[in-house]
């Protein structure tokens, strides 16, 4: 069968590429929001992943602060591919589409180093973020402390956050955070560029350059300790399951609801980035399996032509 072409997007997605969705009735406070997508990585690893928004006092601060939880829970990460670094939102008031300027607080995670012929091994970073650089703890007690992620420095090796101006057409995409180039990112989502919506090399890779750059993505142990990376992931030093980041807003964000996030929301795997997941086109109707919406898309380009791989399938509570 022929591809069906979403015009407005420019994309086309065959049968083999969608996954059918039946959108959850959002069930949410006025402050807590979580979107959970789930796919196959450029690798063909099984992928589940989740962000929480938390907003004033479920954010643990004043009625300005902004909390985003990312957690990777599917099956073990094997390849580059397979490990989350980085997720693009949305945050505008509903009624005037303004933005609210957000600063970076915070990020953490507890990183490991890991090992295809051994255990994974608990290390801790901490950028220097006055010049740039930063150490690695790799022994002593010190390893087991949560990495400080944030990046703004040359070199800091974290995660860099980024106002996107102006925002893609497609999703509406306001902010990201990133801890790889994502040079591609244009490839994936309409209207970006790695110019407008990547993040920089000089910032999220680390002193030594090599493979560093996907060093702090988060990776998945799926229901075990350790996972067995491939040759190319191997010695790289990646948060387990879970990493907490902390704004403030200009903005209170206590009345702050769904409406805000309008469902736009995209996870990036590997450092290019490799894939996607994207939350559905808005008003798409697939005419071939009626009123289900397209989840999320990979794209996988290939010498001279791309091709689609997948749809995710999303869920919003």
């Amino acid at each position: 069968m022929p591809c069906l072409v979403a015009p407005f997007l420019g994309r086309a997605f065959g049968p083999a590429c969608i996954t059918a969705l039946v959108l959850q009735a959002a069930t949410c406070s006025a402050t807590t929001i979580t979107f959970t997508e789930a796919g196959v990585s450029a690798a063909g690893t099984p992928l589940l992943v989740s962000a929480r928004l938390d907003t004033a006092a479920d954010a643990g601060g004043p009625n300005n602060a902004l909390k985003i939880t990312l957690r990777s829970f599917g099956a073990p990460t094997i390849a580059k591919a397979d490990v989350l670094t980085s997720f693009y939102f949305n945050l505008a008031d509903p009624n005037t589409g303004v933005r609210p300027m957000l600063t970076y607080v915070s990020g953490s995670g507890r990183a490991y180093e890991v090992l295809t012929k051994r255990s994974d091994k608990a290390v801790s970073w901490s950028p220097n973020l006055v010049t740039s650089s930063g150490t690695w703890t790799t022994s002593g007690t010190g390893v087991n402390n949560p990495s400080n992620l944030v990046a703004v420095k040359n070199f800091n090796e974290g995660w860099q956050f980024r106002t996107l101006t102006p925002p893609p057409a497609y999703p509406g995409l306001g902010f990201g955070i990133g801890t790889v180039g994502n040079s591609d990112i244009g490839d994936f989502v309409p209207g970006a560029s790695g110019a407008t919506s990547g993040f920089s090399g000089q910032v999220v890779r680390g002193a030594g350059g090599g493979d560093s750059m996907i060093n702090l993505g988060i990776y998945s142990t799926g229901t075990g300790t350790d996972i067995v990376p491939n040759g190319g992931l191997d010695g790289a030093r990646l948060v387990r399951t879970e990493a907490v980041f902390t704004f403030t807003s200009d903005k209170d964000l206590s009345s702050v609801t769904q409406s805000w996030v309008q469902g736009n929301v995209t996870f990036g795997f590997g450092t290019g980035p490799d894939s996607v997941l994207l939350p559905e086109p808005r008003g798409l109707v697939i005419a071939a399996i009626g009123c289900l919406f397209v989840a999320g898309w990979r794209h996988q380009r290939t010498r001279g032509a791309g091709r689609c791989r997948l749809a995710g399938k999303r869920s919003v509570g």
